[in-house]
Order: C-alpha cells, then structure tokens, then sequence
C-alpha cells in the first residue's frame, strides 16, 4: 500500500468513525425528543404512547435498513483493501462513495425528524418545502394558502408542522384523491387550519373511534398540547376535511 493510498485509508476510517458519532448523536436526540413529548403528553393517553412507539420503530427501521446494509458493505471493502494485494485502489474508492450515500441518508433522516428551515424560517415555509418534495414524486396535487402576518411560537410551529405532515401523508396513503389543500387563517385569536381534499373518503360513523386510525390519535394529541379543538369530517366519496383551532396571543 502506497503513502497515497494509505491516506485515503485513514481517511475512510476516520469518516467511519465521525459517520458513527453522528449516528449516535441522532439516536441521542431522538430518545431526548421522544422523552420530551412523553412528558408533555397526557399520563393516560394510551393513544399518544402508541403514536410515539410508531415513530420511535420508523426511525430505527429506517436506520437499520438504509444504513446497515451500507456499513456492511464498507466494512466488506476495506476488509478486501487491507487483505488484498490488487485492487486496494478500488476498494477505497468504493467505500468512500459509500460513505457518500450515508451521509445522504443521515441528512435525510436529520430532516423527517426536524427540518432545518423549520428551525430558521418557521413552519409555513417547512411546509412549503414538504409539498415541494412530495409533489416531485407524486401525482398529487396541494393548494397551500396562509395569511402573511400570522405568526405563532417555535412549540406552536413544530406541532402544526408534525400535525400537517401527519395530515398529508394520510392523503398520499389513504384517500386516493386528486387535490388537497391546506389552508391557515385567523379568526377571533384562533389560528384555524383546514386540511381537505377530494378522496375516497371513509364513514366516521362508523368507527368507534374516529381519531384512533389513520394517523389521528397523533393529530388529536398534538392538539391537545396546545390547548386547541379538532374537528374531523368524512364521507365516503366525498373526501376528508381535517379542521384544528388553537388559541394564539
């Protein structure tokens, strides 16, 4: 082995190693957030609890299954660069694009868990980059409307971001429909959002508990944080219509 090809040997390792902090300080991040909300939720909210067990098994199967395959073939080319006399070359060079696709996948993961413009611009313009993102790879389409000068606190912005996020993904998952808008106004110190859309829809009626499925347990609890109402309306062949008020300042 070379002196060039040595450094870039060091130079995978000591990128494993920072890829293998990062991934511990996600995880770290991810319990303190998940023990943050168990807190803040309601002790006998059995609904809650669960949302947040389905959460906390989506991050560790995206995890596991988009970086664990990815570090084992690392692991696999350098174990043939250390071992081989040929090809050590191009063993480095393979484990060095991996490690590229990694660090895709942890900004990823990075952002399904708290997007960064969410952090610097606020929730509305999260919201604007998550319809942008879905609406590359689906057919759907989102009419997005919110008053310039509404404004609401960081709390505030994570929970209608998560509760919005919620909301489109039962639409790409559920309604089969065609449109859907999300619309912000403010009425009598109420923010009012009102996601709707022209699916299959489904007979409220009908369930036991209308905000158990689909996603709404997560919704309803998110509302109750702030102290907010949650309106749901369906019919089959008529689509959905998802209204949240919550009290502002």
């Amino acid at each position: 082995m070379d002196a060039k090809e040595a450094k870039m040997y060091f130079s995978i390792l000591i990128a494993i190693a920072l890829v293998g902090a990062i991934i511990f300080f996600l995880a770290v991040l991810i319990i303190q957030q998940q023990h943050t909300n168990l807190e803040l939720r309601k002790a006998n909210s059995l609904a809650g609890i669960n949302a947040m067990e389905k959460e906390r098994a989506r991050i560790a199967s995206d995890l596991h299954d988009d970086l664990g395959p990815i570090l084992s073939v690392i692991k696999f080319q350098l174990g043939n660069a250390i071992y081989s006399s040929k090809n050590q070359f191009s063993y480095l060079l393979n484990a060095s694009d991996q490690l590229d696709e990694i660090l895709m996948k942890l900004r990823e993961i990075s952002n399904n868990l708290l997007p960064t413009i969410l952090e610097r611009k606020g929730a509305f313009a999260a919201i604007q980059e998550l319809i942008y993102s879905l609406e590359q790879s689906n057919p759907l389409q989102i009419f997005f409307s919110y008053p310039p000068l509404l404004t609401m606190d960081k709390n505030q912005a994570i929970q209608i971001f998560r509760i919005v996020q919620e909301a489109v993904n039962n639409v790409f998952k559920h309604a089969k429909a065609r449109q859907m808008k999300i619309i912000f106004s403010e009425y009598k110190k109420k923010l009012v959002l009102v996601c709707s859309d022209d699916g299959i829809g489904f007979n409220v009626s009908n369930e036991v508990e209308p905000y158990t499925g689909r996603g709404f347990s997560s919704i309803q609890n998110r509302t109750d944080l702030m102290n907010g109402i949650f309106y749901l309306y369906s019919e089959k062949g008529k689509g959905t219509i998802l209204t949240i008020e919550i009290p502002i300042k």
